[in-house]
């Protein structure tokens, strides 16, 4: 199947959310950050001109999500790549975090706080301000601001 319209993008990006919720719900913290950091790559990409699927644009795309689509406190605790590093390439690669971080169940308003040399990541906030991006985006995508790019999808039961 083509992903290439609003609708189909919309829907590629609601299904992936969907599925972040489920797993919080569910208190599978660690893959729900990870299902999380794939989206906030994938939402990098629509800023971009290359194909979906390109490579060496991880980084990039990660940052320019947190930039463009995040709150301002995201920018500042991503310094250097931080939260890239952290919740992308450590979670998806181990399925932890590294000992700068410590991912924590529920909301709080100590969300992207660093104590001890150890920033907590509360699951709570990081849904929400995920699904807050994505609404973002989603508006940018109907008001033609952001590029549509043609992506081949196989199906998933």
């Amino acid at each position: 199947m083509q992903i290439t319209t609003k609708e189909e993008h919309i829907d590629f990006l609601n299904g992936i959310l969907n599925q972040a919720k489920s797993l919080v719900a569910e208190g599978h913290t660690a893959v729900a950050t990870l299902v999380m950091s794939q989206l906030i790559e994938i939402m990098g990409s629509y800023f971009d001109a290359k194909p979906m699927r390109s490579r060496e644009q991880s980084a990039n795309r990660f940052n320019t999500a947190i930039y463009k689509l995040f709150p301002i406190k995201y920018s500042k605790a991503n310094r250097k790549s931080f939260l890239y590093y952290q919740l992308r390439t450590s979670i998806v690669h181990t399925l932890t975090p590294t000992c700068s971080v410590a991912l924590k169940s529920g909301a709080s308003d100590q969300h992207l706080v660093e104590k001890d040399e150890i920033t907590e990541i509360y699951i709570g906030n990081l849904l929400n301000d995920t699904e807050k991006a994505v609404g973002i985006l989603i508006r940018l995508i109907n008001e033609d601001k952001v590029k549509l790019k043609k992506l081949s999808a196989g199906e998933i039961e």
